[in-house]
């Protein structure tokens, strides 16, 4: 595997990561979107590069980014600056891999920032969500946002406010609400039978939610998906066979 850095500038802040390449492959490019970290490394610290790893062994271009407010990237933690990094990060993938077609895996709240950016963006050719819910739930999401802050996953802006504001803005990423616009082009939902974070009755909502075509794959795991190296090899070779790339 090939890999060199990214740096984008999103909105006056670094937003870095990696792109990773197959020595001979195919013209298609998965965009990687984590979910809210639980430890302050970036994420080529975080295993994601043995994900990366997963395409290119198959012929596929990965990018990995660090979201704002997380890791090796500046600025602070929103869904909508996440939601402009993965533009940006689409942007910057169609000058370096001209040509190539495109398509975003993300996990937790990256599968929440996939499924809409997908929904709005026609350049994006398909989506893996991988342990997404299908509403934000306010509680759980306020009680996930107070830990990643106290310890230091995530940046916010420093005012009192900044979990209400973030809650408040991401009752717009709803996947339920997006998810129908992505058809024709297809998605992937994975989830965990014992989640322990989003229950798997929103993975078969939100499954329901959208249209053909549409597949669903269920793991014996929690949240953490991608703790499970055979579990995420399953996914990469079933998206890849159902995308048809």
């Amino acid at each position: 595997m090939l890999s060199e850095p990214i740096t984008l500038l999103v909105s006056g802040f670094r937003v870095r990561g990696t792109l990773c390449l197959p020595e001979k492959g195919r013209s298609v490019v998965f965009s990687i979107l984590h979910g809210l970290p639980n430890a302050p490394e970036p994420v080529e610290q975080k295993g994601y590069l043995d994900l990366a790893s997963l395409f290119t062994e198959r012929g596929v271009s990965a990018a990995l980014i660090n979201l704002r407010g997380t890791g090796g990237s500046e600025g602070c933690f929103s869904l909508s600056n996440w939601v402009e990094d993965t533009e940006a990060c689409l942007r910057y993938l169609s000058s370096r891999l001209e040509g190539y077609k495109q398509y975003l895996i993300g996990f937790s709240a990256g599968g929440v920032v996939s499924i809409y950016v997908a929904a709005k963006n026609l350049n994006v050719k398909g989506v893996v969500s991988c342990s997404a819910p299908c509403i934000i739930n306010t509680s759980v999401a306020r009680l996930l946002l107070e830990r990643a802050l106290a310890a230091g996953v995530i940046r916010g802006d420093g005012k009192s406010d900044f979990i209400d504001r973030v809650i408040q803005e991401a009752s717009k990423y709803a996947p339920y609400e997006w998810i129908r616009f992505i058809a024709p082009r297809p998605i992937v939902i994975a989830h965990g039978r014992s989640d322990e974070v989003v229950p798997v009755e929103q993975a078969y909502k939100l499954y329901n939610a959208a249209n053909e075509p549409k597949k669903l794959l269920l793991f014996d795991a929690g949240h953490r998906l991608r703790a499970n190296p055979r579990d995420m090899a399953k996914i990469v070779e079933e998206a890849l066979t159902f995308f048809n790339t």
